[in-house]
């Protein structure tokens, strides 16, 4: 019955961990800190360096990924970093909107646009030219973008080690 009790646990932390990234909320490390949590309460049951090591990886990777990305990425263009900062928070603040307009693909949606909306109105009050300010916007939603994308790839893959690691050792 322990057991069970346990991967019920592991279940919901599967399940909710990649849904929690997908909000942009840390539901990465949600399920990397349960790998370290299952191997800590029964060692001899989920311990296993090669699995936890995999996990730590695709974590920092993950984590890695989405801040160079999505701070890195727009900074290529000729903006100063508070300008970089401010489109972040606009692909923060378009998540939570969009999460609440539709939960999940909302999230991810809403981020995008978010970003889209600062850049733009950044670069079009600065210049004045439509041209110019859908140029940055763009840039900005492409690599919010793929923050996005390379944060839920570890996401996912994480879960598959955490169900490999609950589930069968």
């Amino acid at each position: 019955m322990e057991h069970v009790l346990q991967w019920v646990v592991a279940g919901i932390i599967i399940i909710g961990g990649p849904l929690l990234t997908i909000f942009d909320l840390p539901g990465n490390t949600l399920m990397m800190l349960s790998s370290v949590g299952f191997a800590v309460y029964d060692g001899t049951r989920y311990f296993n360096w090669h699995l936890m090591l995999a996990m730590f990886i695709i974590y920092v990777l993950g984590e890695c990924w989405e801040f160079f990305i999505s701070f890195f990425g727009i900074k290529r263009s000729d903006i100063p970093w508070s300008v970089v900062i401010l489109i972040g928070i606009g692909g923060i603040i378009g998540t939570i909107a969009g999460t609440g307009f539709f939960p999940i693909l909302g999230s991810f949606i809403g981020g995008v646009i978010g970003a889209f909306a600062v850049a733009f109105i950044y670069e079009y009050a600065r210049s004045g030219q439509k041209e110019n300010a859908f140029e940055l916007a763009f840039r900005a939603a492409r690599t919010r973008f793929l923050a996005l994308i390379g944060k839920l790839a570890a996401g996912f893959a994480l879960a598959v080690l955490l169900v490999k690691q609950v589930f069968f050792i």
